[in-house]
């Protein structure tokens, strides 16, 4: 297969890999597949398999004015790429540039695979605090991505509750999950973690690992980690990511230091994806703590983190997320408020326990092979035609 990926990101300098890394460089490597560059990001350039297309004609860097400036740039590069490069095969996931994509295949008669990871609507306007703008974003962008999913011969998304959304709304779509490369993620010794660290073997320490951002409650997570430090003074959090978009980063630390435990909450910054299984290795408890304003996000999301600490053999401390609870697991435990996160920290932390769980069936290379299934199909049916 020919395929021409539009991704959601800059594919090249975005510093946090996104599942169409991970499928799409297992895909390369049996496969054609081609990338435009969008530079928008300023993340240390990563190596991959992918044909990488310039389709940059106006550089800023912010995302939306980006995007925007360069739409009619960007359906050119695509109808170009469509044709010189004979492509079977189009996967879009971009919001505005998959709108470009779309129009660009459907003029060369080249099906068209709409992958949705996110429900755009409510992740754009998760940035912000404005009420107005918030139903302006949302009722934007929900028409732009209307009409990505109209256009598309097939829909892919990445939870059975988005699945669910999609079919109220009248779009038929296959899962395929997230997942999580076993190769790098599996159990490993926490003593060894800790020391790597430069902690003491015997800390009980909890963890998040991921983007920090305000639909994650970390500010409300630090709150009540330092009053189980009133109890606990053994104890740290660690922090291992980075804010984007956003100052929350900062604002994280700030909290930290106002409360005088600075030195007990660790934040590490971004770190290389091959090494973040290392750190999740000194974690004694793994955390997702969405923030209970995000409920309308909540619903139908699947974090790439809930494989990732559970391929690792890590109890899981989580706020409810029914997908995330459909798979469960002895490792998973569900608060439903801080008081209640408290208890169950506790809990982890007078009672514990190693895990052993089978993430094979979720591993990236049979999300690779799903998609790849999806692709033929989708192929054959448009020859046939």
């Amino acid at each position: 297969m020919r395929i021409l990926l539009v991704s959601t990101q800059d594919y090249i300098h975005h510093p946090v890999p996104s599942r169409h890394h991970y499928i799409f460089e297992e895909l390369a490597t049996r496969h054609e597949v081609h990338v435009p560059h969008f530079h928008v990001s300023e993340g240390q350039e990563r190596t991959t398999s992918l044909v990488v297309h310039e389709a940059t004609k106006y550089p800023a860097k912010n995302p939306a004015l980006h995007y925007t400036l360069n739409a009619p740039h960007h359906y050119n590069v695509f109808k170009r790429i469509i044709a010189e490069e004979d492509i079977d095969v189009v996967v879009a996931a971009h919001v505005l540039s998959g709108t470009a994509v779309i129009k660009a295949a459907k003029k060369s008669g080249v099906p068209v695979l709409f992958d949705l990871k996110d429900w755009f609507p409510d992740s754009a306007a998760a940035y912000y605090d404005n009420p107005m703008l918030k139903w302006a974003l949302r009722s934007g962008i929900w028409q732009v991505i209307r009409y990505n999913l109209e256009k598309s011969d097939k829909i892919t998304t990445v939870s059975p509750s988005l699945v669910e959304r999609l079919d109220r709304l009248g779009f038929e779509s296959k899962l395929i999950t997230n997942g999580v490369n076993t190769d790098y993620f599996k159990p490993m010794d926490a003593a060894e973690g800790k020391r790597r660290l430069g902690l003491h073997e015997d800390l009980f320490v909890m963890g998040f690992a991921g983007s920090m951002e305000k639909w994650y409650a970390l500010d409300e997570v630090i709150k009540k980690f330092s009053e189980f430090l009133d109890q606990e003074e053994d104890s740290r959090l660690l922090i291992v990511g980075g804010s984007l978009f956003t100052d929350y980063e900062d604002e994280l630390k700030r909290l930290a230091k106002k409360l005088g435990i600075a030195d007990k909450v660790i934040f590490t910054g971004l770190v290389e994806y091959r090494e973040l299984p290392k750190y999740i290795s000194a974690m004694n408890l793994c955390l997702i703590p969405f923030s209970p304003s995000s409920e309308y996000w909540v619903d139908i999301v699947l974090p790439n983190k809930f494989f990732e600490y559970s391929a690792c053999g890590k109890p899981i401390l989580s706020y409810p997320i029914p997908d995330v609870m459909k798979i469960g697991g002895d490792h998973l435990f569900i608060y439903h408020g801080m008081d209640e996160f408290l208890d169950k920290v506790r809990e982890v932390k007078n009672s514990p326990k190693n895990f052993k769980v089978s993430m094979e069936n979720y591993s990236w290379k049979k999300k690779a092979e799903e998609m790849e299934r999806v692709l033929e199909g989708l192929i054959e049916k448009s020859v046939a035609r």
